[in-house]
């Protein structure tokens, strides 16, 4: 009675030490990995997958394990996702943090942190100059209305921009001011925009403090240059009432910053 009592016993101790834990793996198996689809997909670092709120999602192709996939979000109402076999696609829901599991019955598993936030644009400034124009005024008045432009852009070349939509449409939300290279001198505040018919985006921003700024992004050819072009993107605002008190003939006057390109 007893050897048959141990004997049961052996066979359960057993069988439970046979039964696959989320932390084992298959040595028969490699490993579950998740490759992206396109080039834009974001890349994932140490299983840290950042996606934006409002967009369409990421797809991956799974590969590794034994081909049978299990998949587990817990949290619901951050994330959601879609797999039909081939691909996986993870839907931002909700900001927040959530995680999504990857295993097969082999034992092998991965589990991905996923990240939803705001979706952001950057925009660098790479150079900046100012137009003075006015029948009246001297050579030397233009110059030094130039000079004192571009001393008192709030974003001198260097720095840049960084906008955070709030909102589905892209329209409004918060942004960052970094006045040079250094990222020390930084201001925060909040944004509108507005798409114009020519292309232009016009966008105010009013700073924590109260300071305001209108400015207008554009695509187009630059109406100060000799050329009637433009190195790329640039932010115009007009200044002309800032210097008109000093300089009474100036009829406008405008603060150029170039951009280069943007980081979406």
């Amino acid at each position: 009675m007893k050897k048959n009592i141990l004997k049961g016993l052996l066979c359960l101790t057993l069988g439970i030490a046979s039964l696959p834990f989320s932390s084992c793996k298959d040595d028969g198996y490699p490993p579950i990995t998740l490759t992206s689809v396109s080039s834009e997909t974001p890349s994932l670092e140490e299983n840290i997958l950042e996606i934006p709120l409002f967009s369409e999602g990421v797809s991956f192709y799974i590969t590794g394990g034994n081909g049978s996939y299990i998949i587990e979000a817990p949290d619901t109402d951050k994330i959601d996702y879609r797999y039909d076999g081939n691909q996986l696609t993870i839907l931002p829901k909700a900001l927040g943090t959530a995680s999504l599991t990857i295993s097969d019955r082999a034992g092998n598993h991965t589990t991905l942190q996923v990240n939803v936030s705001y979706p952001e644009t950057t925009y660098e400034v790479s150079e900046v100059s100012g137009i003075a124009r006015g029948g009246g005024l001297t050579q030397d008045e233009t110059l030094d209305i130039q000079h004192a432009i571009v001393a008192n852009a709030f974003v001198q070349a260097g720095g840049k921009y960084v906008f955070t939509y709030t909102n589905e449409s892209h329209t409004e939300g918060m942004v960052t001011l970094y006045a040079d290279g250094t990222g020390a001198n930084e201001r925060h505040g909040i944004f509108t925009q507005t798409a114009q018919d020519n292309g232009d985006l016009r966008i105010h921003i009013e700073l924590t403090g109260g300071t305001e700024y209108d400015l207008t992004l554009s695509d187009s050819s630059d109406p100060g240059t000799e050329s009637g072009t433009a190195p790329g993107r640039f932010m115009r605002q007009d200044v002309t009432g800032t210097y008109r008190a000093s300089y009474p003939e100036l009829e406008e006057a405008y603060c150029l910053q170039y951009i280069p390109g943007e980081t979406l």
